[in-house]
């Protein structure tokens, strides 16, 4: 009965998986409507990226007409499917992540020129901070002149994303490398008191109080015998 019930839940659970990923017309009228919003949200957001947004927006929108033509509907939510996919594909996708990469790289730039840590550190720290700030600046006047076409857009948005990626993997090393010198400093302040602990404890050790074993005497410390029976010191019974 278990066995049956287990089946029956995997069933369902199947059923309702392929159920949310179908897709559908409205559902695809729904990517679309979004789509368009976030392309025109781009090209306001990028004036100058403005002309090669409507080229895409223009050439998608003519699929999109042309799939809603579509009688058959497992063909027309495919047709649909693909205008979606054409709007937002290649640049206008990376260009929508671009503010996402550049308020990191912003973050990151404010961490590093901030760090505290050994000379050569901060001078690693600030070199890599006024480089990614000098690619900050290149990257806005890059967007804000734009491009007339969508193959200019494409080149000038790899571009873009690959320089901030390297200047991100630059920041990133040097918070890094300073995260690790905090760290193994850390390690050696520990170890060093570990060590001065256990000197502290042998030391107290050292001039404390012994009990025999033998009869349970409080001695001295410095008693080499049981002053009770005689019993040397550490002798076991």
């Amino acid at each position: 009965m278990a066995k049956f019930h287990d089946a029956v839940l995997a069933f369902f659970t199947m059923l309702l998986l392929v159920t949310a990923c179908a897709k559908t017309v409205e559902g695809e009228s729904k990517k679309w409507d979004a789509n368009v919003t976030k392309v025109n949200a781009l090209g306001a957001k990028y004036p100058g990226m403005k002309p090669a947004l409507d080229a895409r927006l223009a050439a998608s929108k003519a699929t999109w007409d042309s799939a809603n033509g579509i009688s058959d509907e497992e063909s027309k939510i495919k047709a649909m499917a693909a205008a979606n996919s054409a709007i937002m594909a290649g640049f206008v996708t990376k260009l929508d992540g671009v503010e996402a990469s550049l308020a990191k790289l912003r973050e990151s730039r404010v961490s590093a020129a901030s760090m505290a840590g050994d000379e050569s550190s901060r001078l690693a720290a600030k070199l890599a901070a006024e480089d990614a700030q000098k690619t900050i600046d290149r990257v806005e006047k890059t967007l804000k002149d734009g491009a007339k076409d969508e193959a200019s857009a494409t080149a000038i948005v790899d571009k873009v994303v690959a320089d901030i990626e390297t200047a991100q993997k630059a920041v990133d090393k040097v918070l890094e490398g300073d995260k690790k010198k905090a760290e193994d400093k850390a390690a050696a302040d520990k170890a060093a008191d570990d060590k001065a602990a256990k000197a502290e404890a042998n030391k107290a050790a050292a001039v404390a109080d012994w009990t025999c074993e033998y009869c349970g005497t409080a001695n001295k410390h410095d008693a080499t015998a049981c002053s009770s029976c005689g019993a040397p010191k550490g002798g076991k019974k």
